[in-house]
């Protein structure tokens, strides 16, 4: 056998493999994680972000097949075509997600026109839209990356002790004068996913976003909170800082929160240039959860020696948020203290009084279903609180890791006008 020879055969396996990768890859765009289970819940949180890189594997190598069976075109025209059949379809499967974005951009200018009304694009003055995305996605952006404007980062700032435990955070904020760009020094207290038992400030909570909203003119907090050392969902993420962990409930979460509001009054606020009249609760999976009790139970009777008194809540962005606390993490179920699962439960602390929502989720979600967020939107509505869904389709969990991929352009393009939006309602 001829090195050529042996050549074009790794080269027909390897194109083969990519095919038979291309193809698990458009089921988990598909359906996620969801009915799998085990560590496709992990991997559903990298495909939608890579499947246009899987898009253009699956051309490459279905081309590659088109060379390599050239010669059998005429004698086995069956199997040759089949072969540039099943490619194409596997590519095109792939490229779901991207043909999708003009769906999700309609869905989202609906969802803003039903909170903000029909002309809200015309409340953001020319000289802040200069600041702004200036289109929902870009195509070649998907291959570059979002400009930065320059931000001062600090991390590892302590602001609590005790219960055996150490708190920090790291804060993101602009170079520029606040007072010159669209946030203008308005507080974003972000919140970190990892099923209430694990994960961190930094890596796992998506830094690109915070980077991307200090540059904006915001002052991003980028807190922890003690995590349950009881509980045991899936493996805990790698970095999971041991400092943190104890025998806490959500209840001590939500606390550790408050105790940050609090410190952040006193001085954090006056420390970095942040404004405690516009405040901002952001969050990502059970960080998503917290942010929603934080944001709509700061007024709520339950809660109302946690938090800071002196701040004024304009804003929740919950993404892919449980719309309630487990009932095995609060020190009491919800047959013995109902009232105490009421104060964790996202539609329970909803009333017209609270700041608007901007929901962030996706279709192919394995771990926070997509049918329960639309439930939960349309629960919080009927409570008199404005909410805006983002949904994007063939999109899993934690899918805005990347900012410059469609989901991600999307995504910023309307937080950024949520967050100018919401400012200045009182």
């Amino acid at each position: 056998m001829n090195k050529l020879r042996i050549v074009k055969i790794f080269l027909g396996i390897l194109s083969i493999l990519v095919l038979i990768w291309g193809t698990f890859w458009a089921y988990m765009l598909f359906f996620g994680g969801r009915d799998l289970r085990g560590i496709t819940i992990v991997i559903e949180e990298f495909v939608a972000q890579s499947s246009v890189l899987m898009l253009a594997l699956c051309i490459s190598v279905t081309i590659l097949l088109m060379k390599l069976l050239a010669s059998r075109r005429v004698k086995h025209p069956k199997q040759y075509y089949a072969i540039i059949i099943i490619g194409l379809t596997i590519s095109g499967f792939n490229a779901a997600s991207l043909l999708a974005t003009p769906y999700t951009i309609i869905n989202a200018e609906q969802e803003f026109e039903d909170a903000f009304g029909v002309n809200w694009g015309n409340s953001i003055p020319p000289n802040v839209y200069n600041h702004f995305l200036p289109t929902p996605y870009f195509f070649s952006s998907h291959f570059l990356s979002i400009p930065e404007k320059a931000i001062i980062v600090e991390k590892d700032i302590l602001f609590y002790t005790g219960e055996n435990i150490t708190l920090y955070f790291d804060v993101y904020r602009p170079v520029e004068p606040a007072s010159q760009l669209p946030g203008n020094g308005s507080i974003i207290i972000n919140l970190h996913p990892g099923a209430w038992m694990s994960g961190g400030k930094g890596t796992w909570n998506m830094i690109s976003t915070s980077k991307y909203l200090a540059g904006q003119g915001y002052v991003v907090f980028d807190i922890e909170y003690g995590l349950i050392d009881w509980f045991e969902y899936g493996a805990a993420a790698p970095d999971t800082p041991e400092y943190v962990m104890g025998n806490f409930t959500i209840e001590d979460q939500v606390r550790h929160i408050g105790i940050f509001t609090n410190r952040c009054e006193s001085e954090f606020a006056a420390t970095y240039g942040a404004n405690l009249n516009s405040v901002y609760f952001m969050g990502r999976s059970a960080g998503a959860h917290l942010a929603g009790v934080a944001g709509l139970g700061y007024n709520y009777d339950f809660h109302n020696t946690t938090f800071s008194s002196n701040m004024v809540v304009k804003g929740v962005i919950p993404l892919y948020t449980p719309s309630a606390a487990p009932e095995l993490l609060l020190k009491e179920n919800r047959s013995i203290n109902p009232d105490l699962y009421n104060a964790y439960d996202l539609v329970h602390l909803a009333d017209n009084e609270d700041p608007p929502v901007l929901l962030f989720q996706g279709t192919s979600d394995g771990q926070v279903w997509i049918e329960g967020v639309i439930e939960l939107e349309g629960d919080i509505e009927d409570k008199g609180t404005d909410c805006c869904l983002l949904m994007f389709p063939f999109a899993g969990h934690a899918n805005d890791f990347v900012l410059s991929t469609n989901i991600g352009q999307v995504w910023i393009y309307y937080l950024e006008r949520f967050l100018y939006l919401t400012q200045n309602i009182s």
